[in-house]
């Protein structure tokens, strides 16, 4: 079954927080405004200003809208900006202004920031599959990985089987060792 949805180019992504209709929805090359568009908008507590609505959206993807009530945190040990909530880490990439009426009618999907960068040693399974083109199955591929050999070089993570060229391309600015 998986397969043939592979096939198919079916995917599906999950978007949660500040939209009228949370869940799992059914993708094929949407980006993020689509989807927010699937989940019936957004609410009028949403925070989108950092949210980058053109992003394609991958499998198996989940899609966090903040509200604008949200504040960062600081972690005491390293002093790095930090979200404390159960849900996966919100990535942010960049800031686009958007009107009031069209967010009603938007997509859900968040990507991350250069300020919000992964360390492939230390990240869970959560914060590895907000990186565009990273889902489970490779992400517990890299925490197996890194568990042997931790990486030395950000270059090291093409050694995990699903990670060539072209997705190290899309990632390569996001994470940090």
């Amino acid at each position: 079954m998986i397969g043939m949805l592979l096939s198919l180019n079916i995917m599906f992504c999950d978007i949660k927080g500040e939209v009228n209709n949370p869940g799992v929805y059914q993708v094929n090359n949407n980006n993020i405004m689509d989807i927010i568009e699937l989940a019936g908008g957004i609410t009028k507590n949403a925070n989108v200003n950092k949210i980058n609505l053109s992003k394609i959206v991958h499998d198996e993807m989940v899609i966090l809208i903040p509200s604008k009530n949200e504040k960062k945190l600081i972690c005491p040990v390293c002093k790095c900006p930090e979200i404390k909530c159960s849900e996966p880490k919100i990535e942010i990439s960049t800031t686009i202004p958007i009107t009031t009426t069209k967010l009603i009618t938007t997509t859900k999907y968040i990507t991350t920031t250069k300020n919000e960068l992964i360390n492939i040693n230390t990240a869970n399974i959560e914060e590895l599959t907000t990186l565009n083109g990273i889902g489970e199955v490779i992400a517990n591929r890299i925490i197996s990985y890194r568990i042997n050999s931790p990486f030395i070089a950000i270059e090291e993570i093409m050694k995990v089987q699903g990670i060539g060229p072209n997705l190290f391309a899309k990632i390569k600015d996001y994470i940090i060792i």
